[in-house]
Parts: structure tokens; sequence; C-alpha cells
């Protein structure tokens, strides 16, 4: 953070505070004291303009030295010091410059130095005054600046976050994804070929991608659809795709490759427990501002439970809560053998 005193808004308010000092001044050297119009005037100016050059470095005083002194009986004793080199440079510097400008004038003279007890006095709350709104601002701050860095830990922590689950995603796939090649290349090395070239797109796709890049739905859908295609190629006429995508929706914008774990989730606990043909149905709607992305798939519930870490589920969920900051984005249940599990996508003024 800048601390410089003239690159602040504060200067416009110590300008301010100076003038309306001046003007109380000259209204009592003038109007109270009855001294001539322009030795008032001068006074006014000349005294009040050099205190407001020597506060503009108490500013500094307070940031580059005061601060660093610890203990109350040091930070007063350095003030006390600080205080009377400043009124004493004030006094001297006003009383000569108006003293060439005025020598003439008895009566002025003579009313510089009889007030000169009251403008000492008048200085040193002046003094403190600015030393104590000086140490507000600093406070003020370096308040901002812890808030400002909690909120880059913050960011940095949720970074570092979803960039770990993108990462145990990706090798999640890509173990399954070679299995499934390694598989084929005997038996049918015309669909491993078709395979690999599929997973290559779909990789290329993915390894570039940031840990919270959002995409839209339509493009989603599209990498969605290879890799339903390289598990087509394995299971063949085992798997069926049923697509129900409200064409209104297909530019919102969704975290990338959010879908790909739970398609992987519908295969895995799906298809691989059916003898038969397991339908996968994909659903995509709007509902109110939000965004409602739901993935079923019938399922066999006598069959062995295949084992697992459960890392897909659990992934979406925590980057939906790392990205939202909400933790009922993803709703899953089971019903008649058939597993749902639905995403929704909050609008960008809910985020």
């Amino acid at each position: 953070m800048d601390r410089s005193f003239f690159t602040r808004n504060l200067w416009i308010y110590f300008v301010a505070f100076w003038m309306a000092v001046a003007a109380i001044q000259f209204a009592l050297t003038y109007g109270v004291y009855e001294q001539d119009l322009v030795a008032s005037i001068s006074d006014s100016l000349i005294s009040n303009l050099i205190f407001a050059l020597l506060g503009v470095g108490l500013w500094y005083m307070v940031r580059f030295s005061g601060k660093g002194i610890k203990g109350f009986i040091k930070n007063l004793a350095y003030h006390i010091a600080g205080c009377a080199f400043t009124i004493i440079i004030w006094q001297a510097c006003s009383y000569v410059i108006l003293r060439l400008l005025f020598e003439d004038n008895d009566a002025f003279m003579g009313f510089l130095l009889t007030s000169m007890i009251v403008k000492v006095l008048t200085g040193v709350l002046i003094y403190f005054l600015l030393i104590s709104l000086d140490f507000l601002v600093l406070s003020f701050e370096e308040m901002q600046e812890q808030a400002e860095h909690e909120v880059a830990l913050s960011t940095m922590l949720r970074d570092a976050e979803l960039a770990m689950l993108r990462s145990q995603i990706r090798p999640h796939f890509l173990f399954n994804s070679l299995n499934s090649v390694s598989a084929l290349t005997l038996s049918n090395p015309q669909a491993a070929q078709d395979m690999i070239i599929k997973l290559s797109e779909f990789m290329r796709y993915s390894i570039g991608l940031g840990a919270d890049t959002m995409n839209t739905l339509n493009e989603e859908l599209y990498h969605a659809s290879l890799y339903l295609d390289i598990e087509k190629v394995r299971f063949s006429d085992r798997i069926r795709i049923e697509k129900h995508i409200d064409p209104l929706c297909g530019e919102m914008m969704i975290p990338a490759m959010i879908l790909q774990p739970l398609l992987e989730n519908a295969v895995k606990h799906g298809v691989n427990t059916m003898l038969t043909s397991c339908t996968i149905i994909l659903k995509a709607f709007c509902s109110g501002s939000s965004l409602h992305v739901s993935i079923s798939n019938n399922f066999d519930p006598d069959a062995v439970p295949r084992k697992g870490t459960g890392t897909g589920l659990k992934n979406v969920q925590k980057r939906m809560a790392a990205i939202y900051g909400r933790t009922d984005l993803l709703i899953s249940n089971v019903k008649n053998g058939v597993f749902e599990v639905t995403l929704i996508i909050p609008a960008p003024k809910e985020q």
C-alpha cells in the first residue's frame, strides 16, 4: 500500500483543516485584538503555512520513525521532543519572516511577543491532534493490509485446493482409459485406435485447463460426449446414452471438467454392474436463475458393489464448495434401481 502523503486524498482534508485554522486565527487577530488588516492576514497565512509544512513531516515521522519505538514512555518522550522541535522551528521561522515584513509596526510586533505563549499552547494541541490522527490512519491502513493479506491467502488456498482436486481427477480418468485401451489392443485393434484418438483429444483439452476454469455448458457437454464415446468403444451395446438438454441453457457457465467424474461414476457403478444394457441419462435445464444438470443410470442392486476410493463424487462436492462457497449444490439419490446425481450451478449474481 502506498503511504505517501501526496498520493492520498488526505491532503485535501489536511489543506481544508489548515484553511479553517488560518481563518479562525485571522478572525481573532483582526476582529478581537484589532490588529492591522494586512498584518493579520500575513500572520495567519505565514504561521499556518509553516506549521502545515511541518505537519506533512509529522506524517512521515509517525510512519517511518515513531511506529518503530516500543513502549509508552519511549513514545511519549519521542513525541515530546518532536513537539518541542516543531514548535521552536514554527515560531522561530514565523517570527523572523513577520519581523522582516512588519519591523516598523510596533503595535503588531508587540502583539506577536505577547501572543506567543498562546500560540505555543495552541501549537502543542495541534501537534498532538495531528499525531493522533496520523496514528489512527496508520492503524486503519494496517487493518486494511491485514484484510487484503487474508483475502489473498484465502484465494491462494482455494486455488491450491482446486488444483489438488483436479490433479486427482485427471489420473483417475487416464488410468481407467488406458486400462480399456490395453484390453482392446488384442481383441479389437481398430476400436483401440479410435479410443486413443478420442482420448488424445480429451486429454489435450483437460491438460490445458486451469484449476478454476469456467466453460459453457455446451463446451463441457461436447467433451463429456468424447468421454462417453470412449466408453462406448469399450462396452459397445451395453451402454446407451440419452440427452435432454434445454437449448436455452447452453451458454451458462459451469466449472470445467465437473461432469466427467459424475459420468465415470455412472459407468463404474452402472454399466459395470449390468449384464444387459445400462442407460445413462444426461439432463440439463434452467430453474429460476440456476442451472440444474442431472446424470442418472440404472444399476443392478444385487450386484457385488465395486470397490473404489469414492474420489469422484467427493471431489466434485469439494470443488463446488470451493468455487461457490456452498455445500448444498450436489444432490444424489437412489430410487427403484436408478442412481441420480444433480448439480446445481448458481447464477453469477448468486455466486
